[in-house]
């Protein structure tokens, strides 16, 4: 692939185009199907369906055009206040909850709560500073399944220096996770590069070349029958890094379907919850920490599966 064009030879047979690209170009289906429509993708040197089934070895090519810009539309979405002064807001996100906006969840997101509580003007994008102004305010992210602490700056500088401090590591993130199986040692480092799955693009994976190094610290709560309750402490700041590195362990998180053999029936979400944020305060003297009591589905598990 040269910048946003693309050459790739089918790899797998039978599946359906839309689905294929998806996963080999790491952008969602729904962008692939438009792309499909406005004739940017060729198989065999025509323009196919998306539902068009893949022989393989065919040939695809094609380019993927910029995304437009869209607006963002404040919602009136309550928030889980935790902490509140006169530069930072931070909540505790519910499962389900999409922090950025994107082509596929333009509404009910985090940002679109922000933009309606705190006000439209103050968080939009700034070119100086070359914040997205897709991501007002927003510094750091949770999957849509994990809970917990999040940070919303209420202004652009200081978004840009609470930036600088994840970027620096200066941010201290605590986390508790249920995870499969009993975890014999009490604490413990893992170490392992993560990069995007060699096969499942939409995965990540603990990979030997290619990808970024990463560091997560973990130490046992409580252990269940079947199951272990932990706090982690992820020193890098990869994507799914927590979950990539208790799976690669042995020991998924509960509930985690693209990482854990038994999430189907486990949980109905992966049951990982941001307990905790501790930083220098970007703009007052004094150190922040705030913490986010640990969900009602985490603690019912539990309390079902204490030993």
């Amino acid at each position: 692939m040269n910048n946003n064009r693309f050459s790739i030879i089918a790899d797998e047979e039978g599946k359906r185009l839309d689905v294929f690209l998806s996963e080999k170009l790491s952008i969602t289906r729904t962008r692939v199907k438009g792309m499909i429509e406005g004739g940017h993708v060729r198989l065999g040197g025509k323009v196919p369906k998306s539902s068009a089934k893949l022989r393989k070895g065919a040939a695809l090519e094609g380019e993927i055009p910029p995304e437009e810009p869209f607006s963002l539309t404040p919602e009136a979405i309550p928030l889980d206040i935790l902490y509140e002064d006169e530069y930072i807001l931070a909540v505790n996100k519910p499962d389900g909850m999409v922090v950025h906006p994107s082509f596929g969840h333009k509404e009910g997101t985090l940002v679109n709560a922000a933009l309606a509580y705190l006000g439209e003007e103050r968080l939009k994008g700034d070119e100086e500073t070359e914040i997205p102004n897709h991501r007002p305010g927003i510094v750091h992210r949770l999957d849509k399944g994990t809970t917990g602490v999040i940070l919303i700056a209420k202004d652009i500088r200081t978004q840009e220096k609470l930036s600088s401090l994840f970027k620096d590591r200066a941010v201290r993130k605590t986390y508790r996770a249920i995870v499969e199986g009993v975890m014999k040692r009490d604490e413990g480092i893992i170490e392992g590069h993560i990069g995007r799955h060699p096969v499942e693009r939409k995965k990540m994976a603990v990979v030997k070349e290619k990808g970024r190094e990463a560091l997560t610290w973990f130490k046992v709560i409580e252990r269940m029958k079947e199951f272990t309750y932990v706090e982690v402490y992820p020193k890098t700041g990869r994507t799914h890094q927590i979950r990539v590195h208790l799976a690669h362990i042995g020991h998924p998180v509960v509930g985690d379907e693209p990482y854990g053999k038994k999430a189907r029936r486990l949980a109905g979400r992966p049951l990982l919850h941001a307990y905790a944020i501790t930083f220098g305060h970007p703009a007052k003297d004094g150190t922040v920490s705030i913490t986010a009591p640990v969900p009602e589905d985490m603690e019912e598990f539990i309390a079902a599966h204490e030993m």
